[in-house]
């Protein structure tokens, strides 16, 4: 029996072939092929052809069948709780062990594995550096072409793209409401000061708008050709570039972005810049001095300001960085301080001077809130302390009705929902929430996975942007150049219902494309180059533990701007 198992191991074509089957049973199962269809039948083969013909490398072996089993496991949980983010009655572990789901987690696994084994190896040997002389010629027809693929979108929804946060900023500027630091202080600045310029020179509050959205196609333009310029500086081939270029001007998410007034936007760019000076300073190899650094202390204030939740990725940056230049601790302290003092000073008794009102707890409370909410929503009976406490935040009744699993929206706006009542207790609620997990862990655990879904599952859908300006009382509105049937398609088919393009509104799929390059990055390089990948997972991180949409495009954008920088920087001469 044993010799008969042996050669069963050793035999290539019986493996290729269980595998093969367990790929095609994992497809049938997702309904994305038909069992025992004639068309069916010639993809099997085609299947056990490609995975046949693999060729296996020992080297990698180990690490991608870990990163094949994980990223699997990661599709099968998150297909669980998508389908049935909505059903009271879901029982999350049950669907997990059942017959189908093996083999759906089998089959996606050899799947992912033999694709992964087939363009990773080749990835990590690749060669593509060649000098240019011409750098800034470069930088100067980067810009021009994504200012040229950008100004369409311009045309077809100027003045722009505002959405209700958008106008509530635009409701800031104009006095309408008191200022506040939710949508960030520095990006109303960003705001402000083309929106005065343009109502000096047009009287006009949407020619006025259209400038911010002027301004912001010109920052973006500027940042993409700077990443550019600064990776064909490190001598990447001119191939590269020009897929880097088409990614930045063509993807259509980056051409409704150029226009949507969010300070995400702004936040992404910075993030990008940052990032760059996070490389510069491992280049420098130890000679890092505040002359030669200045650049890291102006981004790194870029990125605290524009977006609020960047400082609790700056705090563990700051560990990391600590730790990867002990050597500097100097200097780099110096740094880092200059930057933390920078933010306490201004968030603290600047703020406080100014009378800048700070957002609401609920920004933070997203996932106590969404898990608390689920418990209602299934029907979970609370004690009556439990419930008297609840009551006092949000009626059981009400939060029941309130949740959504996809954001935490209604609860937080609803106007029964009493945040002050939290401020006043908070370490009694926080008591009684943790309790409530302690003794409902299934539902808490499924409710949090669900709420932080879009971060880590590829298969979510989720609206990324819109092609309209939300009904306002400042006399913004859209003006139409073209066709409004031709605006309407430009909303559903390129950047929603489009399958091409469609494919890379998911957050989660930059997530993954992110973890492989930094492998690539640790195997082609060095692992100490994972420290530029620091930001990014870091913002990631946020989320996770605060996400108060579950699939939120916008919050991670940095990551698809950030993409190209990380893929190109594996290719840049030593």
């Amino acid at each position: 029996m044993k010799q008969i198992i042996a050669k069963c191991i050793k035999n290539k074509l019986l493996l290729s072939f269980i595998s093969s089957y367990l790929i095609y049973c994992s497809l049938c199962y997702q309904g994305i092929l038909v069992s025992y269809n004639i068309l069916s039948i010639v993809i099997f083969g085609v299947i056990f052809y490609f995975i046949y013909n693999t060729e296996k490398k020992l080297e990698y072996k180990k690490e991608l069948s870990f990163i094949s089993i994980l990223f699997s496991f990661v599709l099968l949980i998150g297909r669980i709780l998508y389908n049935n983010r909505y059903s009271p009655t879901l029982d999350f572990f049950d669907e997990l062990l059942n017959l189908k789901s093996i083999i759906y987690f089998l089959g996606n696994e050899q799947l992912i594995y033999f694709v992964l084994m087939n363009i990773i190896p080749k990835l990590i040997k690749l060669k593509n550096s060649k000098k240019e002389r011409n750098i800034p010629r470069l930088f100067l027809i980067s810009f021009f072409v994504i200012i040229v693929c950008y100004i369409p979108y311009l045309i077809t929804f100027f003045p722009g793209i505002l959405t209700g946060d958008s106008i509530t900023e635009m409701s800031m500027i104009k006095g309408v409401i008191p200022i506040s630091d939710q949508h960030t202080i520095a990006h109303l600045l960003f705001m402000i000061i083309p929106f005065k310029i343009g109502t000096l020179l047009f009287k006009n509050i949407n020619l006025s708008v259209g400038l911010i959205s002027i301004t912001q196609i010109v920052v973006m333009a500027l940042s993409f050709a700077y990443v550019i310029m600064f990776l064909k500086k490190r001598e990447i081939s001119n191939k590269l570039v020009f897929i880097i270029l088409i990614y930045y001007a063509l993807l259509p998410v980056n051409g409704f972005y150029s226009i949507t007034l969010w300070k995400d936007i702004i936040f992404s760019c910075s993030m990008v810049l940052f990032t760059i000076e996070c490389y510069k300073l491992l280049e420098k190899k130890g000679n890092i001095t505040l002359k030669n650094s200045y650049m890291f202390i102006v981004t790194s204030l870029l990125v605290i300001f524009t977006r609020n939740n960047a400082i609790y990725m700056y705090m563990i940056f700051t560990v990391v960085t600590i730790y990867m230049f002990r050597k500097n601790i100097k200097t780099i302290g110096i740094m880092l301080m200059i930057v933390l003092i920078t933010y306490i000073t201004v968030k603290g008794p600047i703020y406080n001077y100014l009378k800048i009102s700070k957002s609401s707890s609920a920004e933070y409370l997203a996932i106590p809130l969404q898990q608390v909410g689920r418990m209602a929503y299934k029907d979970v009976k609370f004690t009556k302390k439990e419930e008297n406490m609840i009551n006092k935040i949000i009626p059981v009744k009400e939060l029941k009705k309130s949740y959504n699993p996809e954001i935490v929206d209604p609860i937080k706006f609803n106007k029964k929902y009493n945040s002050k009542e939290f401020e006043k207790n908070k370490i009694e609620y926080l008591k009684i929430w943790s309790n409530l997990c302690y003794k409902h862990p299934k539902i808490a655990i499924e409710s949090y996975l669900i709420s932080t879904l879009g971060y880590w599952y590829p298969g979510t859908e989720y609206w990324v942007t819109t092609g309209q300006i939300d009904s306002n009382n400042l006399g913004i509105h859209n003006y139409t150049f073209i066709p409004k049937t031709a605006k309407k398609y430009a909303i559903k088919n390129i950047m929603n219902s489009n399958p091409i393009f469609g494919f890379f509104n998911c957050i989660g799929l930059y997530f993954w494309l992110i973890i492989i390059l930094a492998y690539i990055t640790m195997k082609k390089i060095d692992k100490k180059y994972l420290y530029i990948y620091t930001p990014v997972f870091g913002i990631w991180l946020t989320m996770m533990i605060a996400a108060p949409v579950f699939s939120e495009f916008r919050y991670i954008y940095s990551a698809v701007i950030c993409l190209p920088l990380y893929f190109g920087l594996i290719y840049t001469k030593k």
